[in-house]
């Protein structure tokens, strides 16, 4: 997975995404993202209240992330319409315990990164009468 080089600050046990937007010592930091979960406006806004929740999308990634050799393994929490995005490093637990907010998840570098898409809404079965 290619890696990036962005200004930011990964939060341990930030509570909620207002928290990753005050003015900490920024620096460079490299991070590798290795899933997109991709939310609907509703599910971003539900997560970023609530950092510490535990988060059902979280929960089969959690073990994706981690920290290694100077670089941040996490997964890249967005939707479709918005530019921004919060990094977050489960370290095995089922929130994000540590996370860090980016402005603009187009200065990530993300190449051949899948995404589970979590905005899709799925198809309901028709009814025989409707065949």
């Amino acid at each position: 997975m290619p890696q990036s080089t962005i200004n930011g600050c990964f939060y341990f046990k930030a509570s909620h995404a207002q928290e990753l937007m005050e003015d900490k010592a920024m620096q460079p930091i490299q991070v590798e993202v290795v899933k997109i979960l991709q939310l609907t406006g509703q599910q971003f806004r539900d997560f970023s209240a609530n950092l510490l929740r535990d988060m059902p999308f979280l929960i089969p990634n959690k073990n994706l992330t981690g920290y290694d050799k100077g670089v941040t393994r996490c997964l890249l929490v967005t939707t479709r319409s918005r530019r921004d995005g919060i990094l977050v490093d489960c370290q095995g637990f089922n929130f994000a315990r540590y996370s860090c907010y980016v402005s603009d998840k187009h200065s990530l570098d993300l190449r051949d990164v899948p995404v589970d898409h979590y905005d899709l809404k799925l198809r309901q079965p028709r009814s025989q009468r409707e065949r």
